[in-house]
């Protein structure tokens, strides 16, 4: 029975720049929202509720001191929401990281003449769709090349045929004219297959 592979995440930053600038961006919205936020409540509502009672000194004096409390308390949720925000950041750009970083990888083999590589994406990693019209593509160019090897033995094994009939000379015209005749239909064949490519 196979065993299915499963590829544990051990490393969670595999594109620095890319992570990072996704990161920054989601951090950035946070803390525009988290800044907006507190302006709104604090400084505008706050300082409305000091202007009302700006003429009390004890109630002015100790509404200053609440708002200084309150804001002092919001440090520690505010800092609480950067760090999971942060990790939530990497963690989720980690499910488009990683599957580029694989596809980069299939194509250094690709490009090395490795037709044999498959892209492979864990489970819980974004653009499946990219990996099956991946491997579709390399299936094609497999195919094509499997083509092209046949139509190339096919010629290899002609040329044979004519080396070999020049050198008995025994019926040379008439051995010679079925091998050209197999020669041209062989490489129509290979024109045809190598058409295939767009250049």
């Amino acid at each position: 029975m196979e065993q299915k592979q499963f590829y544990k995440r051990r490393i969670y930053i595999i594109n620095k720049s890319f992570q990072f600038k996704y990161l920054f961006i989601i951090l950035s919205v946070m803390l525009i929202t988290v800044g907006t936020v507190y302006f709104t409540t604090f400084y505008v509502i706050w300082n409305n509720v000091i202007n009302e009672f700006f003429f009390v000194p004890d109630a002015a004096r100790k509404l200053g001191d609440i708002f200084v409390k309150t804001s002092e308390l919001l440090v520690a949720p505010i800092a609480a929401l950067a760090i999971i925000f942060s990790v939530a950041g990497i963690l989720f750009s980690h499910k488009i990281a990683g599957p580029l970083y694989r596809v980069q990888k299939v194509a250094e083999e690709i490009s090395k003449g490795n037709l044999c590589v498959k892209v492979k994406f864990r489970k819980g990693d974004e653009v499946h769709y990219l990996a099956d019209s991946l491997n579709k593509m390399i299936d094609g160019i497999k195919d094509i090349v499997i083509e092209d090897k046949k139509v190339i033995d096919d010629l290899d094994g002609i040329t044979e045929k004519l080396k070999n009939a020049a050198a008995g000379q025994r019926g040379l015209k008439k051995n010679v004219a079925a091998a050209i005749k197999k020669l041209n239909s062989t490489v129509k064949k290979l024109k045809k297959a190598n058409d295939k490519f767009k250049v």
